[in-house]
């Protein structure tokens, strides 16, 4: 089974406050998405720009630049595998959908994402051999995660859009506390 990487290592500018801080479903996301995740991985880890306590966290590999391009560069280089990715502020994604990305990745061993209305560089798999684009990319100054699909062999499963909503702003986060 390959593990599981939850990235939460942004500003959050737009929210204000931390996302792993927000209170969800009676508890913090960050233990929301935990216990979630743990239900059908062996291993979850946060990655962050600092240690998210109660955690086991892989810390980003920058701490002066914002972007997941540095998470998944901390990611695969500490685990050194496969590895499931998943923002933070993703916690709608159901266990059916998760299954489905991770069938259709055991079969081509392809970096495998969500897509919908939209492709979703933070719901997926990022083969390990992924690292290499990373790092290029990196040093030429350029941290689009689209672009980097564009370079490595990829997979898209469909995913129902409802599953792909997240947290950016305090309105989002209002409208789905009114939904819980």
């Amino acid at each position: 089974m390959i593990d599981c990487v939850i990235l939460c290592g942004g500003k959050s500018s737009r929210m204000g406050t931390p996302k792993e801080s927000l209170r969800f479903a009676n508890q913090t996301l960050a233990q929301y998405q935990y216990n979630k995740l743990s239900y059908f991985f062996d291993k979850v880890f946060f990655c962050a720009k600092k240690p998210i306590e109660s955690f086991e966290t892989i810390l980003d590999c920058t701490k002066e630049l914002f972007a997941p391009i540095f998470g998944l560069k901390s990611t695969l280089e500490t685990r050194k595998k496969d590895t499931f990715i998943l923002a933070i502020d993703t916690p709608f994604l159901a266990y059916d959908s998760l299954e489905a990305l991770i069938n259709a990745y055991q079969k081509s061993h392809k970096s495998t994402f969500a897509k919908n209305t939209k492709i979703h560089p933070l719901i997926g798999i990022y083969a390990y051999e992924t690292l290499d684009k990373i790092n290029q990319q990196i040093s030429q100054n350029d941290y689009k995660l689209m672009r980097l699909l564009n370079l490595i062999p990829t997979d898209f499963i469909a995913i129902p859009e409802e599953q792909t909503r997240n947290l950016n702003t305090p309105q989002d986060y209002q409208e789905i506390l009114k939904e819980l």
